[in-house]
C-alpha cells in the first residue's frame, strides 16, 4: 500500500539521528485535548473526514504519511500532510471549523526513525533517547519541541510500524 510521503532531503547524520531538511508543506490540523491514547483517533476522524470529502466542494484527497502529533500546552496538535500534487490556493476549506488548513514552514530536524506499536512510553522513551543524543552531539543543538510521526494504517501489525520523533535544531 505505497503512500505518498512528505518530502525531505537528508542533509547529514549524527550517530543514530537523520538530519533533514524539510522544505514549506501544506498540512491540516487540529487540535485535540484529552489523555496521549485518545488523540490521535479523536483527530484523525476530524482530519480524515476532511480529506474524505468533508469540505466545501465535497472533494476527495488522497491520504499521505506520516499523521504527526506534537504536545502544546492546550492539548495536542495532529497534522495530515496535504499531498504535493496541492497548494494552499487549490484546496477546499473544510466544513468543521476545528480543522485548519495552511503551509507550515520548513526547517531542519533530527530525526530518530523506530519500528513498534502506538502506545505513549514507547514514544517518550525514544523522545527522550533523541534529546539525550542532542545534548551530546558537537553538530547541532534542540531548537523546537518534538513531534512524533506515524506512518503506518492501524490494521499494520504494531511490531511492524514505523515511527519517528522529531526536533528541530540548529548548528552550534
Amino acid at each position: 500500500m505505497a503512500i505518498e510521503e512528505a518530502d525531505y532531503q537528508v542533509i547529514g547524520n549524527d550517530g543514530d539521528l537523520e538530519i533533514r531538511q524539510y522544505p514549506p508543506h501544506v498540512v491540516a490540523e487540529t487540535l485535540v485535548q484529552g489523555e496521549f491514547k485518545d488523540v490521535g483517533n479523536n483527530a484523525f476522524r476530524r482530519l480524515a473526514g476532511y480529506i474524505f470529502g468533508k469540505n466545501d466542494a465535497d472533494q476527495n484527497i488522497s491520504m499521505t504519511a506520516p499523521v504527526t502529533q506534537q504536545e502544546t500546552d492546550d492539548g495536542y496538535i495532529v497534522r495530515f500532510y496535504m499531498p504535493a500534487e496541492h497548494n494552499l490556493d487549490d484546496l477546499p476549506g473544510p466544513l468543521d471549523d476545528s480543522v485548519n488548513i495552511y503551509e507550515a514552514a520548513g526547517g531542519v530536524f533530527a530525526v530518530l526513525r523506530y519500528r513498534g506499536g502506538w502506545k505513549q512510553d514507547s514514544y517518550l522513551k525514544h523522545k527522550d533517547q533523541l534529546i539525550a543524543q542532542l545534548e551530546q552531539s558537537a553538530a547541532w543543538q534542540k531548537n523546537g519541541e518534538p513531534t512524533w510521526a506515524r506512518y503506518d494504517p492501524p490494521f499494520m501489525p504494531s511490531f511492524l510500524r514505523t515511527n519517528e520523533v522529531l526536533i528541530p535544531v540548529e548548528p552550534r
